[in-house]
C-alpha cells in the first residue's frame, strides 16, 4: 500500500472507531486524503479524524466543522424523510423493511459523521404497486416519476431525497437466484432487526441475512462497476455490533451456496486489516488472503463510490460497431482480471449482466 493510500485508511480507521491519531498534513497530503475522501464519499469520518487529531491548520479545521455540520444537517433531513415515507406506507397497511444505508448508520460511533446516500425500502411484490401510488402521491410532480414494473425497484423523490421501492431486494445470476430469492424472503419477513428513528422505529433485516446481503450488494457493485470503502465501512460496523446476534453456521451455508466464500474472506480481510474489525468479529476469517488486500484497496481508491465512470459501459449507446467491441472487451478485462482473486462465481456474473446487456 503507498503512502497516499496508507494515510487515507489510517484516517478512515480513526474516524470509524473515533480514535485519535498523532499526525500532521501538509497541503498536499490534505488535498489527497480530502480528493480521496470525497471520492468514497467518507467525508465525515475523515473530517471527524483530521479536526481530532489536530492534524491540519486551525483554518482547516474550520471548514472541516462546517462540513460535518452539512454532513449531519444532510442526515437529519434523511431521517424525516425516512419517518414520513414509512409512517404513509404503514398508515396504507404496508410496513416496509429498511435496507443497507441509513438503517446501518446506526451502528456507527458516530452515526451522523456517515455520508448518506438514498433510502431503500423493501415492501414486496404483493405492496409493490400500491406503494409507490403511495410515494408519489407525497411529491411536488407525480408524474416526473415512472413505475418500473418489471425492475427490482422503482424511486420517487421526495424534498430531494431519494426513496427507492423494492419488489426485490436483490436480483442474482439465474445459477443463484432461485436460492437468494428463498433465503431473502426468509431475511426479510421473520426474525426482523429493528432501528429507531426520530419517534418511529423501522424494520430491519433479520441480523444473519443482513450480514451476508450488506456484503452482497458490496460485492456486485465491485464486480461489475467497482465500489467504495464506504461500503465495506457499513458491512465492518454492522459485523461489529451484531457479532452476537450472527448464526454464522446459516451464515456460512448461504456463502457457500452462492459461491461467495472466498469473496467474504477477501473483503473480510480489508474490513480486519484496514478498517480494524476484531478478527474475532469476522465469520470465517481467512488471514492468509491479507497478501491480497494492498491490491484490493489501491482498486477501490482508483475506482471510487461505485466506480461511476464505469456506468456507461453498460447504458451508453455506441456509435459505432468498433466502439462497442472497445468497450465490450474493456467490460471482459475488468471482469476475467478478478477470476484469479475470486474464482468462477465472477464468471457468472459477467455471463448474467451480458445476457441483460444484450437479450433483456
Amino acid at each position: 500500500m503507498d503512502n497516499r493510500t496508507g494515510l487515507f485508511c489510517s484516517l478512515l480507521k480513526a474516524g470509524l472507531w473515533n480514535e485519535t491519531l498523532d499526525i500532521h498534513l501538509d497541503k498536499d497530503e490534505f488535498k489527497s486524503v480530502w480528493n480521496d475522501a470525497t471520492r468514497q464519499v467518507t467525508r465525515g469520518l475523515i473530517a471527524s479524524a483530521l479536526v481530532s487529531s489536530n492534524a491540519v491548520p486551525p483554518k482547516v479545521v474550520d471548514r472541516l466543522q462546517d462540513q460535518l455540520l452539512k454532513i449531519a444537517g444532510e442526515n437529519l433531513k434523511m431521517g424525516n424523510v425516512l419517518a414520513q415515507s414509512v409512517g404513509a406506507l404503514r398508515r396504507e397497511g404496508i410496513d416496509p423493511v429498511l435496507l443497507k444505508g441509513h438503517g446501518v448508520a446506526s451502528f456507527y460511533k458516530v452515526p451522523m459523521l456517515r455520508e448518506s446516500g438514498d433510502i431503500d425500502l423493501y415492501v414486496g411484490q404483493v405492496n409493490y404497486r400500491k406503494a409507490f401510488d403511495t410515494l408519489v402521491a407525497m411529491t411536488e410532480a407525480p408524474e416526473s416519476f415512472e413505475f418500473e414494473e418489471h425492475s427490482k425497484h422503482s424511486h420517487v423523490e421526495i424534498n430531494g431525497i431519494t426513496v427507492e421501492l423494492h419488489r426485490f431486494c436483490e436480483v442474482l445470476p439465474r445459477r443463484y437466484d432461485r436460492f437468494f430469492q428463498d433465503v431473502a424472503l426468509k431475511g426479510l419477513s421473520t426474525g426482523l432487526d429493528h432501528v429507531a428513528l426520530e419517534d418511529i422505529t423501522v424494520n430491519t433485516p433479520e441480523p444473519t441475512f443482513n450480514a451476508f446481503f450488506l456484503f452482497n450488494h458490496l460485492w456486485r457493485h465491485f464486480v461489475t462497476e467497482g465500489v467504495g470503502l464506504r461500503q465495506v465501512c457499513d458491512w465492518t460496523m454492522f459485523l461489529h455490533a451484531k457479532a452476537g446476534e450472527i448464526d454464522r453456521s446459516r451464515l456460512e451455508s448461504i456463502i457457500r451456496s452462492l459461491d461467495l466464500l472466498k469473496a467474504w474472506q477477501v473483503f473480510g480481510r480489508v474490513a480486519v486489516d484496514v478498517l480494524g474489525l476484531p478478527f474475532e468479529e469476522m465469520p470465517f476469517d481467512e488471514p492468509s488472503y491479507s497478501s491480497k488486500v494492498p491490491g484490493l484497496v489501491a482498486m477501490m481508491i482508483k475506482e471510487g463510490n461505485f466506480g461511476h465512470e464505469r456506468e456507461d459501459w453498460w447504458t451508453v449507446p455506441r456509435e459505432s460497431f468498433f466502439d462497442n467491441v472497445h468497450v465490450f472487451f474493456m467490460i471482459a478485462q475488468r471482469y476475467f482480471g478478478l477470476v484469479p482473486s475470486f474464482g468462477s462465481v465472477v464468471v457468472h456474473e459477467y455471463l448474467d449482466r451480458m445476457r441483460r446487456k444484450f437479450l433483456g
